[in-house]
């Protein structure tokens, strides 16, 4: 078997393609059975840049591609033509340092952003919980959380790290300079919110409101803030009296549409507004943009900013890429060592009766003329002939040891048929 992702991150798709397939938390076990039902049982990873579909196949077959292509169709309502060009599909040694990568952010838009590694966790946990994450999928899951602490333990890669979050703050600075006196608005008051709300209080903003459909969340995050909550349906006041807008919430639609951002300018026509929308899917319908006195950035838009965070962290970047592929080579000759282990077994317990047997058959014939230091001279000559002759199979297949090598040593030896019979 072979691991398989078929995925698709803001590298290969714009955020309107990524937001096709997206999934929150809500709706990742019913996804999973979903996929299980098509035959690719596995992990989903979905976050603001990717959506990648983990599964297990057999070598060089594109059944198990097939399969998760015809999930997506089918789970997101979907026309294939329209995301396949978008998709990428890794298989093998491929497919795990693909995910080494992402687990250590070197795959994110923002070079060491520190959510990345907790959402490969959960993903895990999620399929975990779902039933379709277990042997070598868990394995891997496993490892790629141990490679992603391991670089961000040995490597600066995370020092100082930007997140989504921090990164559209900076965003906000390069448009509008010194925050200090804007007024802020943060519709959502999830994980990215909740970032992003004190991403702007440790940058000296004080005038910041939060909303979210649950007020009881927008109320407690505000209070850890000093800032304002207010119910959602009270959104239409605050943006009329808003600088920026942060859209972060985990809604299938738009929060905000363009019709609503031009009865708030309608109002308020000389006075500029930023929007700057990180979620995906997104919230603010982006026909907003042609609103007179607009501005907005979507999460495709802190590509600039994610830009010079990667170049201050060249070498930090490099160091991790190396750890990175070296942990993925490990881990994929574990997995070679781990398919050929009962073959190589199971060509030297063949070996070895046949070795005994001949033993038993010589001694028998001498009736007694060895003692017993010759019998064990004996003994241990043969099995040094055996060691040396089966040395070089048992390298090849520990090298290469692919279904077709390992199939050619089980029909050479014809391991699995009835072994030779001893003549006691």
């Amino acid at each position: 078997m072979e691991f398989l992702v078929v995925g698709l991150n803001h590298r290969t798709a714009p955020v309107e393609v990524r937001e096709l397939l997206s999934l929150n938390k809500e709706q990742l076990p019913e996804a999973l059975s979903a996929m299980n039902d098509h035959g690719a049982s596995g992990v989903i990873l979905s976050t603001c840049n990717r959506s990648e579909f983990y599964t297990l196949d057999l070598p060089d077959e594109a059944a198990g591609a097939d399969r998760v292509k015809n999930f997506l169709v089918e789970r997101f309502g979907i026309s294939l033509l329209d995301v396949d060009r978008y998709l990428y599909v890794y298989r093998g040694y491929d497919c795990i340092h693909h995910l080494f990568r992402v687990a250590s952010s070197l795959d994110s838009m923002i070079l060491g952003e520190e959510q990345i590694i907790g959402q490969v966790r959960d993903a895990y946990e999620a399929a975990t919980t779902a039933g379709t994450a277990q042997g070598p999928l868990a394995q891997l899951f496993q490892q790629a959380l141990r490679v992603g602490r391991r670089v961000r333990r040995e490597t600066g890669i995370s020092r100082n790290a930007l997140s989504v979050s921090r990164a559209c703050v900076e965003m906000a600075k390069s448009v509008l300079g010194d925050l200090t006196n804007s007024r802020v608005l943060v519709v959502g008051a999830g994980e990215a919110g909740e970032l992003a709300a004190e991403v702007l209080s440790l940058s000296g903003v004080t005038n910041i409101t939060v909303t979210n459909r649950t007020f009881q969340r927008a109320k407690e995050l505000a209070a850890s803030l000093s800032a304002q909550a207010i119910p959602f349906d009270g959104m239409l006041k605050a943006l009329r009296e808003s600088d920026i807008v942060i859209g972060c919430t985990g809604s299938p639609g738009y929060v905000l549409e363009a019709s609503l951002i031009g009865d708030t300018m309608a109002v308020r026509p000389d006075r500029p507004l930023l929007l700057i929308d990180i979620a995906v899917p997104r919230d603010i319908d982006p026909d907003a943009a042609l609103v007179k006195n607009v501005f907005l950035n979507d999460v495709d838009d802190l590509e600039s900013a994610s830009q010079a965070s990667r170049d201050k962290k060249a070498k930090e970047a490099e160091w991790a890429e190396e750890l990175a592929t070296d942990e993925a080579q490990q881990f994929r000759q574990w997995c070679l060592d781990l398919e050929a282990l009962p073959t190589v077994i199971e060509l030297r317990n063949r070996a070895d009766q046949v070795r005994s047997l001949e033993l038993r058959k010589t001694v028998r014939k001498l009736n007694g003329k060895l003692d017993a230091e010759a019998l064990e001279s004996l003994d241990a000559m043969t099995r040094a002939i055996v060691n040396k002759l089966l040395h070089d199979p048992t390298m090849f297949l520990k090298e290469r040891k692919g279904p077709e090598e390992l199939q050619v040593a089980r029909d050479i030896f014809r391991l699995g048929e009835e072994g030779p019979k001893s003549p006691d």
